[in-house]
Order: structure tokens, then C-alpha cells, then sequence
């Protein structure tokens, strides 16, 4: 096996400092959190950010929430129609369909009221996991990466 830094092997060098990697693994630990505090709901924590991103945004058209969330339109296509069966997102009837404005129900609007305690407990666990240290350095990443354009907030 060829070595590289100090003749570390590749994939001890790349599992110890990738970022990719290390944000990856982050993010399934921390999105199992999330999805087993909110399963009593029927929700995941996928489908919750896409419900809250929609609830800030007012109306949003699939392209906007594929740019704001950086989802890939298959993965939103299937969640918006997984969403508006269950009666949490409406679609509005007119135009062309693949860019028709989503806009949160009243029972999507209700869903996010009563998910509030399990994303709470879901959020109190993920900083206690984390530390409160990491938490808001993670916080102020995502906030630079919003300010430099890197995402759509």
C-alpha cells in the first residue's frame, strides 16, 4: 500500500483529517438523532427542513428549495409528494408543473407545532453529544458559509 504524509497509509491519512468524510459521518450520528426523536410524528429530519424552509419561505418553487436546501430534485420531488399525500405541503394548481409553488397547510403548520418537545429533545441530546463548544462552531461555520453565498439561507 503506497503511504503517503509521514508514509501514513491514504486511508488512515484521509479518515483522520477529510473534512468530507468527518461531516459525513457527523451528519448520519446526528440525522439517526433527529429521525428517532420525530418518528412518533411520521417525520424526518429531512422531511422537517424542508417543512421549515417552506414555512419561512411563504410560497417556494422546487427550483428555490433545491438552491436554498442544495437537495437534488429527485430527493425533493419525492418528499414534497410524500408531504402533500400526508397533507403537510400544498401545491398550487396552475402552471408549469414541475415548478408550481409549495406553500405549508394548516396541518403542516400543526405538525410543526407539535414537533417542537421531540425536536427539542433531539436538539438537547445532539449538543450534549457534541459539546456546547462544537455546537457553536458548527453554528458559525454554517452562518459564514451563508454570508459568503455558499448557501441560500
Amino acid at each position: 500500500m503506497a503511504g503517503t504524509k509521514d508514509n501514513m497509509p491514504a486511508a488512515e491519512l484521509i479518515a483522520g483529517e477529510c473534512l468530507g468524510v468527518r461531516v459525513r459521518t457527523l451528519n448520519r450520528v446526528v440525522t439517526a438523532l433527529y429521525d428517532e426523536a420525530l418518528r412518533p410524528h411520521g417525520l424526518r429530519v429531512g422531511q422537517l427542513n424542508l417543512l421549515v424552509a417552506v414555512a419561512r419561505m411563504g410560497t417556494a418553487r422546487p427550483g428555490d428549495l433545491c438552491r436554498f436546501l442544495r437537495m437534488d430534485k429527485s430527493t425533493l420531488s419525492r418528499d414534497v409528494e410524500l408531504m402533500r399525500r400526508n397533507g403537510w405541503l400544498e401545491v398550487d394548481g396552475s402552471g408549469d408543473k414541475r415548478a408550481r409553488p409549495l406553500r405549508i397547510s394548516a396541518e403542516g403548520r400543526a405538525l410543526l407545532e407539535a414537533v417542537v418537545p421531540a425536536w427539542r429533545q433531539a436538539q438537547e441530546r445532539a449538543v450534549a453529544m457534541l459539546g456546547g463548544e462544537a455546537t457553536a462552531a458548527l453554528g458559525q461555520a454554517v452562518d459564514r458559509l451563508w454570508s459568503e453565498g455558499a448557501t441560500e439561507p
